[in-house]
């Protein structure tokens, strides 16, 4: 069975694209969306005595509109998503003012040990890490800046937030009780995995072509690609399902698993909301988790959650303490992703 569900990440979206951006040397920079006429560059936000650029936004948020697009999203809805890489951006900048309100710096050390890091991470040599910085067509100083801020929200992170977290043993056990206090202890338990499209709307075009993109994505499968590639591309939600114990499964799965062997893969199965493809990977009889076994898990999981609203708690602050204003289609779209969480605007 899936032993947790997964949570949110602890850092937000631009502190997690942009080490990303760190990390990935050897990987070229998308095209942004301004040079097809999208968006021009000028200033996205004004946070403090500083700014945030169009054309940052565009360089973060251009890979997940790729993924948007090909899956089917509309123009507002990548307006949204960019909305929302710019608030993560802004929250970027709140960090770095309060760095420099607490003198909280990062030296030439601390970065070359981080850079020579990023090149242990990746497998390659300070030459191919410098080509593949050139590649993307960065100076290696501007690689250095990149590094450095990096480095100095983690140094932020740790001294105001990390330093609060504190997970205890009753936490653990309460959480283990809640989550497994209930679980089967015999009988057999199934790890699935999927390609579900669900249909956009109620009517009957809308479910067929949602099942002619699993049909589609089957046929790839068929032709011999990797199960869970295709399921990534094409699947909404996430493709792989643990284990679960074949007592949960719903009906239609499971009289499609019951005839399955482990490796063996479904055919269309067409519900009343979409289509969808199973893939048995293993059966077994179910072994009950135990508290030491899930601990570590358990102890991980609650740690995020609380980091996550102690960094949610420390921007509020700083965002309460700053002058935030949002520029452009940015300002426009500021009121809906701050009823949604994203933050208030401060003018």
């Amino acid at each position: 069975m899936a032993l947790l569900r997964p949570v949110r990440a602890a850092l937000p979206l631009a502190l997690a694209a942009a080490l990303a951006a760190a990390a990935g040397v050897a990987r070229a920079e998308e095209p942004a969306p301004a040079a097809r006429g999208e968006l021009v560059d000028g200033i996205a936000a004004q946070v403090g005595t500083d700014v945030v650029l169009v054309s940052e936004v565009i360089r973060l948020s251009a890979p997940i509109e790729e993924k948007m697009r090909e899956q089917g999203a509309t123009d507002r809805d990548v307006e949204q998503m960019r909305a929302d890489v710019l608030e993560r951006l802004i929250d970027r900048k709140l960090v770095q003012l309060f760095a420099k309100r607490a003198e909280i710096q990062v030296n030439d050390l601390e970065i070359d040990e981080t850079i020579a890091s990023i090149a242990r991470d990746n497998q390659i040599t300070e030459e191919q890490q410098r080509a593949a910085v050139a590649a993307q067509g960065l100076t290696w100083e501007t690689y250095r800046q990149r590094v450095a801020e990096e480095v100095l929200q983690r140094k932020v992170v740790g001294a105001m937030v990390q330093s609060r977290v504190r997970v205890d043993e009753a936490e653990v056990r309460e959480f283990y009780d809640q989550r497994f206090g209930d679980q089967p202890t015999s009988g057999e338990e199934v790890h699935l995995q999927h390609i579900a499209v669900a249909a956009k709307g109620d009517k009957p075009e809308a479910r067929a072509a949602a099942c002619e993109r699993v049909r589609a994505a089957l046929g790839r499968v068929r032709a011999g690609e990797d199960f869970m590639t295709v399921a990534r591309q094409v699947s909404e939600g996430s493709p792989d399902l643990g284990y679960v114990h074949v007592s949960s499964l719903a009906p239609w799965m499971a009289d499609a698993v019951a005839g399955m062997r482990p490796g063996s893969t479904s055919g269309v199965l067409e519900l009343p909301v979409g289509c969808a493809v199973l893939r048995l990977v293993d059966r077994r009889e179910v072994r009950p988790v135990t508290f030491e076994e899930a601990r570590p898990r358990i102890e991980q999981a609650l740690y995020e959650q609380k980091f996550e609203q102690e960094f949610e708690a420390f921007l509020e602050k700083l965002r309460k303490q700053t002058y935030v204003e949002r520029k452009g289609v940015f300002a426009d779209l500021s009121g809906a992703n701050a009823a949604a969480g994203a933050g208030p605007r401060l003018q």
